[in-house]
């Protein structure tokens, strides 16, 4: 009669065994899942900081090239500013060079009339 008692409580040890057991696996398996979607996450957050460093740089790429299109700007109203300048004395000098002939080619037709005896 005490074997039928033992028995029992043998069973209800190997149901709580197996009850932990499915715990302790269904516990690995989640860890495991989790484990896993943080690799993921790792990875996306990897490839989150490599576009974001290649968007520094271009960003950086960017703005050098403002800079340089300010500075060539800058350097562009100069030069206009000069162009307008060498323009200017141009003119004086087309005006001068035109009253200078204008003068010679009078005095050439006074000459010519003087010798000619009409003045």
């Amino acid at each position: 009669m005490s074997y039928v008692p033992l028995r029992e409580p043998l069973l209800s040890q190997d149901s709580n065994y197996e009850y932990e057991d499915t715990l302790i696996y269904e516990r690995n398996m989640q860890t495991r899942e989790l484990v896993d979607d943080l690799y993921n996450l790792k990875g996306a957050m990897d490839d989150l900081k490599i576009l974001t460093d290649e968007q520094g740089v271009m960003l950086r790429e960017a703005d050098d090239h403002v800079m340089h299109a300010d500075l060539d700007v800058e350097e562009g109203v100069e030069q206009l500013e000069q162009a307008y300048e060498y323009k200017s004395r141009s003119r004086k000098k087309i005006i001068i060079i035109l009253v200078v002939v204008g003068l010679i080619i009078g005095v050439a037709v006074l000459i010519v009339l003087n010798t000619l005896g009409i003045i």
